[in-house]
């Protein structure tokens, strides 16, 4: 596919030895296939793809899209990567090319509360209002809030000269958690998302003492593309439960595989759209099997067939499934999306 939109990122030296190393272990711990080309690598996605490469004098990175717009997500994306494998480095980079232009970041905009209610003893349901939701029905099935202190005027992020997206700091700083669409009205302009409620977290305590009108800042939508394959292994936590209700709502009827669904409180337990030819398995933690020895009892199919992994879950889950289809069964990246949606 040819992208008409491009922008290039460069930078010159010093930076570590194993640079294209650290920043490909960041990009597919959070899910991503990463091919390695020569010196360097490349995230080939349905929206874009991006290329990051050692230069004689320094780095450079090509990002390749539809417009301006997913330029900058993808942009934002891989910044976030180099900034775990390289603090300070993205702040050295001059960009060219297609980039957003504006106040505000191309995928910002502001949401208001409507209401909220309790959908499980651990879940929340939160309904939002913005001026267009349009985008939400298949621009991804993720988003971040950006959820501003309590009682301070909110400090919303902002576009730099060079485009780059531009964080409040310090007491204005925000909260960006992520979360899955639920339902979209798009003639209410209005959306759902679940939460899962747990003690001390900050997005709990804000959607607990949330009034309709509030206001906070969304992302998105970016992240989340449903997964191929006539065979699924779906496979997380309470985390995951919103993500995977959302895939198996809209995956097709033929589909065959496994779910299995490791749970706290077994109160948390929803519907679920599962297609005809898929098992889903609710686990409870701390009795019977654990949800890594389900996935690993799971009998995958062999080379050549239609076939998906999908596992989000703790940091360690998540790194014994990468060792396990990966590099034990062979599965290949474009088959697999892995994720660690936290750590202990």
């Amino acid at each position: 596919m040819t992208f008409p939109a491009r922008a290039v990122g460069t930078v010159a030296g010093p930076f570590p030895a194993t640079l294209i190393d650290d920043i490909a272990a960041e990009i597919a711990e959070h899910g991503y296939a990463v091919e390695r080309q020569g010196d360097g690598l490349c995230v080939a996605l349905p929206v874009g793809r991006l290329e990051a490469e050692p230069e004689a004098a320094g780095f450079s990175v090509r990002i390749a899209s539809s417009g301006p717009k997913q330029i900058h997500e993808m942009r934002e994306a891989f910044l976030h990567f180099l900034d775990h494998a390289a603090p300070g480095l993205s702040e050295r980079m001059t960009w060219r090319g297609d980039l957003p232009t504006g106040a505000y970041p191309p995928n910002f905009r502001k949401v208001r509360v409507v209401g909220t209610r309790p959908v499980s003893p651990n879940f929340l349901r939160m309904t939002m209002a913005a001026e267009t939701v349009g985008d939400f029905v298949a621009g991804g099935m993720h988003f971040r809030l950006a959820i501003p202190p309590k009682d301070r005027a909110p400090v919303w992020p902002h576009l730099d000269g060079g485009g780059r997206t531009r964080w409040p700091k310090g007491e204005d700083a925000l909260h960006n958690p992520a979360y899955t669409f639920v339902a979209v009205d798009v003639e209410k302009g209005e959306f759902d998302f679940d939460l899962y409620v747990h003690d001390g977290g900050k997005a709990t305590q804000w959607a607990l003492e949330a009034e309709a009108g509030e206001e906070v800042g969304l992302l998105g939508p970016g992240g989340g593309t449903l997964p191929p394959g006539d065979f699924l292994l779906m496979a997380g936590d309470e985390t995951a439960l919103p993500a995977i209700r959302r895939i198996l709502e809209l995956s097709p009827p033929g589909r065959r595989g496994h779910v299995f669904v490791e749970l706290g409180d077994i109160a948390d337990r929803c519907e679920l759209a599962v297609p005809e030819g898929m098992t889903a398995e609710w686990l409870i933690r701390g009795e019977g099997p654990d949800l890594w020895t389900r996935i690993a009892a799971v009998p995958f199919p062999g080379e050549g067939e239609s076939r998906f992994v999908w596992i989000a879950a703790e940091r360690e889950l998540a790194r014994k499934a990468r060792l396990h289809f990966r590099d034990t069964l062979g599965i290949t990246q474009d088959e697999v999306y892995i994720s660690a949606y936290w750590t202990r």
